[in-house]
This record gives structure tokens, sequence and C-alpha cells, in this order.
């Protein structure tokens, strides 16, 4: 086990670090051990006023010699590797005993404990014990910024305190004379220590020895006039007493009563009870220093009236003064805090380290709670620090605190729906949202979980008992006025927000304005980076900046492996008020951005009517390398973006970029028929067209809104939208287009039993494809005509089909193709009677599809799959499948493949001698065909409830139910199909 020490010149195993970057970086990680270390901030403890562009570079070098080290020949990914990649940056694993520091806390705590149970001796040695560790000042070979620096200092004023303790302990013992030789050469190095001192003064007078006692205190009484121009505090002054009476004559006495300075507590606090209890944890469990806890957020996250309420929840557990930091510098809070205890102005300093030795000696054996309400930074509650470990302070700040030493940080989340209508509830009264729950939902939707807009609108309520719920959820909805409404007397959500928007510098606040105006859901570093035209790591700045700051939230790693964060609601539509000049310029940057990566994705992923032409350029950004690695997962994060994208386009009247962006999502939205979005973005694709005056563009957005309509399920309405687009395709003489297009309305044929039509359009579209060389059509073409075979019961046919497809999808590279084929080779194989090499195709396409982030078509393989494992007699298995394949259809909104899904089930419930069930599922996928006038899909399930009823003796029924069946199937012309509802028909009639 590797040992570190920080109690005087760094070490590892007692062997110094060089050279000093290295020193620099290895101590930010140790003082911060077994957490994540963000690069940003080794970067500004390496370089604290201006870091050179390389940086990362020299940052990751640094790592690169520790990792030497510390750990020879272990890779960097390796799990014996001490020091790794973490998150945005680096985490070096540390065992407790491995630490100079660790062991040194540890005895201090013992120390302090057992002289609370009594046991001066123990004490006196467990803290002897802890000083000994040291070999001189804090990390004194260490040059670094305000963490590392910040660090040392702590651990002295550790030090001191626990020095000051074991001398107190050595006095009460008798030890006067081992005490005197030990301080001695300290009150000659700190003239102006005056805990040191007194304790001298003790020992000497304990000794008998008056007149140096005497000395030792003109002494320091000098140095304290001369350098700091104050007098000696209580305590020196204590020391002498019994030698000189008139020093302490006008002492005056501690007050009686504990200082209690915390507001009144919240009448109406509802919810928190989590966070409630982490505070209790962290404030009140055993620790070798005062605990410190920092409750963050943005504005209106209601941090004060938490921190207030858990304050006098915790009352108790600090019995000799619960203070609170007011306004001011910090000598002048100090000068407060110390007032309070009992310090007379005579006695109290007036410089700002002497206020904190003071400070911190008067409550070094106390039990204090403080509250620092509103903190602006680190230093400010550094200064404010207690000195016994049986104090605590809570601070709250809308800024995250991490240089703060010692400090748990908890970061507040926004309300719950349940917390907030509790809220508003105890301000409007339960009755008026039981009156209205639907409006008073809607109406903490709108506040965001801010308990700040939730007291605001709870007290218009109460203002107004007469006002319906709905009229102030409309006025608080509309974006022009929303955040004028959240304003009651002094309660103002714009006013907060604008305290953190005004602190930030201005490429934070530039960025927050851009974000505020493009309304995206979500957002990542490119995004910024793309907005503000700036390098990648600006941009990671820019978004850690207003992550700190509180304005920004971080949603973490999305499937794609990049960073997202969002915008709250209400700080977005504060940022969207704020004036932009360059709002245009920056839009038009991220819609060819968003345009460049649908490319990327269309290009691996295959999967559009009509993708670009030309290929995407080679990548050459961490965003570009991740849509190309992972095409399906940026799809699926970014669908909500392009959405509304394409929606500001349109409201801008960008009618081009409104057409780009519908053609691009067309080929990229995951395929949610029934999502609004979704729905829109097809609208406004066919309108822009429209206005530009493009005919093909036109033609391409009917034939999008044809497969939408397609996949919902509404197969005359598709119909008649392809219809439409391949008149527009004739007209332009695009042989391409009406190759597409031709092949999309076949699918919706040979759903609707217009076989003649549709071998006659797939015979067309694969000699147009041929003539202009689009073999992606081809293969698309190919896979409907061998559907088309297989449903006629040519299955010979339909086989090659079905691997000519394969095999020019392969040829594109088209993985997406190559799983459709395997499905369908599987279901020919199935029908067969060859079900290993069916199950392998299966699982060929199955992984596919999961890989690419194609949840349509996972759940097409797994229903292949469940009809598979039925037939092999795997009846739990072919549930799971199914099962599975149903809730994947359900979530998409696709009713139709669905339905057929519902078929699956009831044949297998069937299987499974549960009539019930087997009915019910068979009952609802009729209903379902019935209502998309799918009469191929009426057949199946006629065919279904016919075996079903024939298997439990309802002969008559059956019979009506297979007849009808097989009369659909010959209509259609399926005679597959109808070869199996006359064999089941026969069974029936003679069973």
């Amino acid at each position: 086990m590797i040992r570190y020490g920080v109690l005087g010149p760094l070490t590892v195993d007692g062997e110094t670090v060089s050279p000093g970057q290295h020193r620099t970086v290895l101590a930010t990680l140790l003082i911060q051990a077994n957490e994540a270390v963000p690069t940003s901030t080794l970067v500004d403890e390496l370089w604290p006023d201006c870091a050179p562009d390389s940086a990362t570079v020299m940052v990751q070098m640094c790592v690169s010699g520790l990792r030497k080290l510390l750990a020879p020949g272990v890779p960097a990914r390796d799990p014996r590797q001490v020091l790794r990649t973490y998150r945005g940056g680096y985490r070096l694993e540390v065992p407790d005993d491995a630490l100079d520091q660790a062991r040194f806390l540890a005895l201090a705590e013992r120390g302090h404990r057992l002289a609370g149970e009594r046991d001066p001796k123990g004490a006196a040695h467990a803290l002897r014990e802890a000083l000994q560790l040291w070999r001189a000042p804090a990390l004194q070979d260490v040059t670094g910024g305000a963490v590392v620096s910040a660090h040392a200092t702590w651990l002295d004023e550790q030090r001191a305190a626990v020095l000051e303790q074991r001398v107190a302990l050595d006095l009460a013992l008798g030890g006067h004379r081992e005490v005197i030789a030990e301080l001695r050469g300290q009150v000659a190095a700190e003239p102006t220590n005056e805990a040191l001192a007194a304790h001298l003064v003790t020992a000497l007078a304990a000794a008998g020895r008056q007149g140096e006692a005497f000395a030792v205190f003109e002494r320091t009484r000098a140095a304290l006039a001369a350098e700091l121009g104050v007098r000696p505090g209580r305590r020196l002054f204590d020391a002498v007493a019994g030698l000189r009476p008139r020093v302490t004559a006008g002492s005056p006495k501690r007050p009686r009563v504990a200082p209690a300075q915390l507001p009144p507590d919240i009448a109406d606090f509802t919810g928190r009870a989590e966070v409630l209890a982490e505070i209790e944890r962290a404030l009140t469990e055993p620790a070798s220093a005062p605990r410190v806890l920092v409750l963050c957020g943005q504005g209106g996250l209601g941090k004060s009236a938490l921190a207030v309420h858990a304050a006098h929840e915790l009352r108790e557990r600090f019995p000799d003064a619960q203070l609170v930091a007011g306004d001011g510098s910090a000598t002048e809070v100090l000068g407060q805090f110390l007032h309070a205890l009992g310090v007379t102005d005579d006695e109290l300093p007036s410089a700002l380290l002497d206020r904190q030795h003071l400070w911190r000696t008067r409550t070094a054996s106390s039990r204090v709670l403080v509250l620092v309400d509103g903190a602006r930074d680190e230093q400010q509650v550094r200064a404010l620090l207690p000195g016994g470990s049986g104090c605590a302070v809570l601070v709250t700040s809308r800024r995250r605190l991490l240089g703060l030493e010692g400090a748990r940080t908890v970061e507040l989340p926004e309300l719950t729906e349940p917390e907030a209508l509790d809220l508003l509830a105890a301000l409007a009264g339960r009755e008026r949202l039981d009156a209205e729950p639907a409006g008073a939902r809607e109406l903490v939707r709108l506040c965001g979980g801010l308990p700040l807009a939730v007291r605001i609108v709870g007290a218009k309520l109460a203002a107004h008992a007469h006002e319906p719920i709905a009229d102030l959820v409309a006025r608080v909805a509309d974006r022009h006025r929303g955040l004028g409404e959240l304003r009651a007397g002094d309660l103002d959500v714009r006013a907060t927000v604008d305290v953190s928007y005004a602190e930030c510098p201005q490429p934070q606040r530039r960025a927050l304005r851009l974000l505020g105006h493009a309304g995206l859901p979500t957002c990542t570093r490119w995004t910024v980076a793309t907005l503000l035209d700036c390098p990648a790591d600006t941009a990671r700045d820019v978004c850690e900046g207003l992550v700190d700051a509180q304005l920004l939230q971080v949603c973490g790693r999305d499937a794609a492996g990049l960073v997202r964060y969002r915008l709250h609601d209400l700080i977005a539509a504060f940022a969207a008020e704020q004036e932009e000049p360059g709002i245009g310029e920056a839009m038009e940057r991220l819609v060819h951005g968003y345009l460049a990566l649908a490319g990327r994705a269309h290009d691996k992923l295959r999967a559009s009517r009509f993708p670009p032409a030309a290929p995407p350029a080679p990548a050459s950004s961490a965003t570009e390398r991740a849509v190309q690695a992972d095409p399906g997962g940026w799809r699926h994060e970014e669908s909500g973006n392009l959405v509304a994208l394409t929606r500001w386009t349109y409201r801008t009247g960008w009618w081009r970029h409104t057409w780009l962006l519908a053609d691009a999502f067309a080929g990229l939205a995951e395929r949610r028929p029934d999502d609004p979005g979704v729905r829109d973005v097809a609208v406004l694709g066919l309108l822009a067209a429209r206005r530009t005056g493009d005919r093909g563009a036109e033609a391409m957005s009917l034939c999008a809104l044809g497969d939408l309509r397609w996949e919902s399920g509404r197969a005359g309405v598709a119909a008649r939208y392809y219809a439409l687009a391949s008149a527009a395709f004739e007209e332009l003489g695009d042989d391409r287009g009406l190759a597409r297009v031709l092949t999309a309305r076949a699918d919706v044929d040979i759903e609707r039993g217009r076989l003649d039509r549709a071998r006659e359009d797939l015979r067309r579209a694969l000699l147009l494809a041929q003539l202009c060389g689009d073999r992606q059509c081809r293969a698309d073409a190919l896979d409907q005509l061998g559907s088309l075979l297989a449903d006629i019961g040519d299955l010979t046919a339909a086989e090659d089909c079905f691997t000519n497809s394969r095999q020019v999808a392969e040829s594109l590279g088209s993985l997406r193709g190559v799983a459709r084929a395997e499905k369908r080779l599987a279901d020919v194989l199935r029908w067969r009677g060859e079900h290993e090499q069916a199950r392998a195709r299966l699982a060929t396409a199955l992984e596919i599809s999961r890989e690419h982030a194609d949840v349509h078509w996972e759940a097409h393989v797994l229903r292949s799959l469940g009809e598979l494992d039925r037939a092999t007699g795997r009846l739990a298995d072919a549930e799971r499948s199914l099962t599975r394949a149903c809730e994947l259809f359900t979530e998409l909104g696709h009713r139709h493949a669905r339905a057929y899904v519902l078929y699956s089930l009831g044949e297998l419930y069937a299987d499974q001698e549960l009539p019930e069930r087997a009915e019910l599922s068979l009952a609802a996928c009729r209903q379902v065909f019935q209502a998309l006038d799918d009469w191929r899909g009426q057949g199946y399930a006629l065919l279904g409830l016919g075996r079903l009823w024939a298997r439990h003796g309802d002969g008559d029924a059956a019979i009506a139910a297979l007849r009808a069946a097989a009369g659909i199937f010959a209509r259609l012309g399926y005679r597959r199909c109808e070869r199996n509802a006359l064999s089941a028909l026969a069974a029936a009639a003679t069973a």
C-alpha cells in the first residue's frame, strides 16, 4: 500500500515528489481523495492567475507521470490503477490509513472523545501521537491555488487547535515543566499567538516562576500593540488574573442566556423530508472538526427557508449558541459573534486574524451552530468557522462552494409535484385545490418545482378567493407575461434569477440568453460552442460556470456519451426576455450544425426514405465522433431538440431551414406517430416547402406525412399522401423520388389486400431504382416484394427477395437493412419448420436493432421471436418476448403493429389453455383492425377466434368465424392464410 504525507513536505512512501507541477496535482487529488476532481480544478491550482492554452494537455501529462510513480506499468484503465479518469476529471483512490492527514484527524478525534469522557491521560496521549505525525507546516513544498493553500491553512489550524488542547490537558495533569520547555520556542516564533502565550503564563505561574510569567504577558501585549494595534484578549488576561487582580477587575461575566439568533421558523414549511434527514446526519455525526454543510441551488428553491427550519430542528443539539451571520465583512460578523458570546468592546481585537483566533478559542469546547445564509464564496465561510468539533456550520449559497475544505454539499432539488401541491394547499387551502385538481397540478407544473413561485401563486390565490385557479394558470402560462405574474409583494422570481445572472461573466450571460431564445429542451457543450462560435474547451468552461451559478442543470451523460444540460423553465423564460442582438447568426450556426450531425446519423443508420446525397466529412469533434459511434443514441437524445428547432425556424419565417430540419427529422425521428412533436414537424415541413415553392421538397414532405399516417394505422390517409407525392415526382421527372414513394405505397396496399397494384408498384420501383442506381430503394422494394410473395404462399420466391435485399443492404453498409432482411428470412424459415436457423437470424436482427437504438424494429423482431418460441413449445419465453414487443409498440404509439402482437398473444394464451385471456386479446386485436380498416388484420383475428372457439366446443361460432376469415383472405389474395383458415374450418366442421 502506498503511503502519502501532507503534514509537511508532500511525500509518497517517504520520498518527496518532483517536479513542482506534479506535487501540485498530487496535492489537489490527495486533499479530495476518493472523489472526482474536475480537470478545471487542477488547471486552476496549477495556474491560479492565467492558464496557458495547453493547460489541459499539461494536466494530462502530469497525471500520466503520477500514474507511473504510483502504479508503475499499470495501464490507465486497469482496475489496479489508483489514479483513474472519472467524470470529466480524475479520482485518486486512497485508503484511510494510507494518508497521514487521515491518521492525524482520527487521533485528534480520539483525543477529543477521551477528553469528553474525562480520561485526560488517554486524551493527552492520543493528541501527542497526532502531533508527532507532523514534520513541518502542511504541504510546505507545494505551490498551488485557492484549494491547496486553503487546505494547508486549515490543516495548520487543526494542528494548532490540537496542540492547544493537548497543552491544556498536560497542564491539568501537572506537567508544567514539560509544557514550559515546549512552549517557549513556539511563543518566541509566534509572538502574537495569545492562546500559546496564555498557556505559557499559566505553566510558569504554576511552577512558581511568576516573574517570567509577567514577562511573557508584557512581551505578548507589546507585540500585539506593535504589530496589530490591539490589546490582549480576555484569555490572556485570565491567565494572569491571580497575579494581577487589577487586570481582570472590570472583566464582564459571560451572559447567562445562550445566544439564539435564528429567524422565526417557517409556519407553513412542507416537504423536504429526505434533505432534512441528510442535514441532521451531516451536522450531528461525530467529527474531529466543525461540521460544515452547504445547501446550494438556484434562486427561489427555498434554501433559506429550509436552512432556518433545519436549524430550529437542531437547536437542542447546539445549546451554547445559535448564531446567524449578518451582512458585512468577516471582521464585522466575527465582532457580532464575539459580542453575542460576551466579549466587551475593550476585549474585542480590531484585526480579522485576531478576531478569528479569539472566536475559535471561545468555541473550542462549545456546541455552537452557525447559519451563513447566501454565502458569496468559500473565503467568506472559511473566515467564520468555529474552533470546536462540537460546532456546526450550515451554509446556503447559489454557487457550489467546491473549495470549502471538509464541507459536505447538498444540491437542493426542485419540489416534487406532491410537495408543491402540499405547499400550495397550505397557502391557498386544500378545499380550493380539491375543487380544481387538474388546474392545481398544472399551476405547480408551471412553477417548475420552485418553492418561491409556488408561494407567489399561492399568495395570489389566497388574496383572490373567488378567482378560478384556471384563470391564474392561463396568465402564468402566457409566455409574454408569465414571469410578470410570478411576483407578489417582495417575492419576485424574475428578480431572484436576475441576481445570479448579474453575477455571471459576459460569456456565461450571453450563452444563457442564446439558450433561452433557442428554447431547446436540453443542450450539450456542442450546442453552446455552436451558439457562441467558440472552441469546445471554452464552451465547457461556460457550461460549468453556469452550473456553478445554478443557472444550468446537469442531466448527466446521455446515450451518446455526451454531458447533457437543461435550463429550468423559469430560467429559460427569464433568458428569453433578455435582448440578444446576435440571435440570428447564432441560430443559423445551430441549424447548420444540426443538419450536419443529422447527415452523419443518416449515413450510419440508413433509416431515411430520402437520405442526403453527399456523405459527411470526416468527424473532427467529440460530438461528431459520438454521433458516428452511436447514431441511434444521439437520435434518441436529440429528437426533442429537433422538434423545438423546427418550430423556432417556422415561427421565424426561415422556410428553407424548416423544411431541411423536417426532412432530417423524418429519417431520424423514433417511430412515435402519435407524438404531437412528430406530427408538428411533418406538417411544418410541408407548409414550409410550399412557402419556398420547391416542388421536390413538397413531394418529400408529402411522403413523410404518408409514412407518419401509415405508422399510426391510418392507411387511407397515408395512401392519399403517397398518391400526391407520386404525382409530384412524376411531374418533376424524378425517378429516384418516384421509386421510393411507390415502394412506400406498396406497403400500404399489401396490408389492405390490394396485391395487384402493390406488385405493379414494386416492379416499377425496382426498374426505376435500377435505372437511376438507387440501391437503397432497390433493397426496400425487394423487402416489400418478398413480404407480398410470402403472404400469397410463394415462400421460395420470397426467400430470394429477402436474400437479395440483405445483400444490397450489406453492400451499402446499412445494418438496419440487414436486420430487416434477417427478420424476414427468419419468418420464412419458421414457416418451413427450420427453427434453429430462424433463431440464429433473429438473434442477429435483435442485436443490430438494439445496437442502433431502433426500438421500432426491435419490437418487430421480438414478435417474430415470440412466434418462434411458441412454435417450438417454449411458451414462457414466447410470453416474455411478445409482452415486451407489445410494451414497446404501446410506448411508440404504433396501434397497427401492437394489434398484430395482440393476435400473437391470443394464439399463445390459447396454447397455454388460458381461454379467457386468449379471447380478450383476440377481441381487442379485432377491434383495433376494424378501427384501422385493415381487412387482413381482421382475417387474422377471426382465424384466431375460430381456432379458440373450436378448441373449447363452440362449434357454430368457430365455423362462422373461420368461414369469414377464409373469405377475407380469398378476396384479398392471401393464399397461404386462406389455406390455414380452410384447414381449421375443415377440422372444426368434423369435430
